[in-house]
């Protein structure tokens, strides 16, 4: 249970695409793009939007090793049926430059499905931080 969490906060590196100036306005409209992570991608579904807040050459730095933007997007594809349900909330966000940091909780049914996940069916709750930027 907490194995598949953590492999699902792992897919969930938010990187968003660089703002030269460092005001208050280009730190909300980076926070504005980092909610979108949250709120599109993973809650409705619609991966396309990765195309148009990633940039083409986003790599996702992972534990084990470094993926890029086609990788990444489809594993966050592929979590999908084992938390069809998921719906992530994001708490607060930090922005400094081009920097933004989400804390976040997420929860979903593991239907057990998908990801050769042999987990039974259960709710999960988690949370954790994610930092992104250039």
């Amino acid at each position: 249970m907490k194995s598949t969490m953590a492999a699902l906060i792992l897919l969930l590196c938010v990187c968003m695409t660089s703002v030269a100036a460092l005001g208050a306005d280009d730190r909300e409209k980076n926070k504005a793009v980092a909610r979108r992570v949250f709120e599109e991608i993973f809650n409705q579904g619609k991966f396309q939007v990765a195309d148009e807040i990633y940039s083409k050459d986003f790599v996702n730095h992972a534990v084990h090793r470094d993926v890029g933007l086609k990788e990444d997007q489809d594993a966050a594809r592929g979590w999908k049926p084992v938390f069809p349900d998921l719906k992530m909330t994001v708490l607060r966000e930090v922005a400094e430059g081009d920097l933004v940091t989400v804390l976040w909780t997420g929860s979903g049914t593991n239907t057990a499905r998908g990801m050769d996940c042999q987990l039974p069916a259960k709710r999960l709750t988690d949370a954790a931080s994610r930092s992104g930027g250039s």
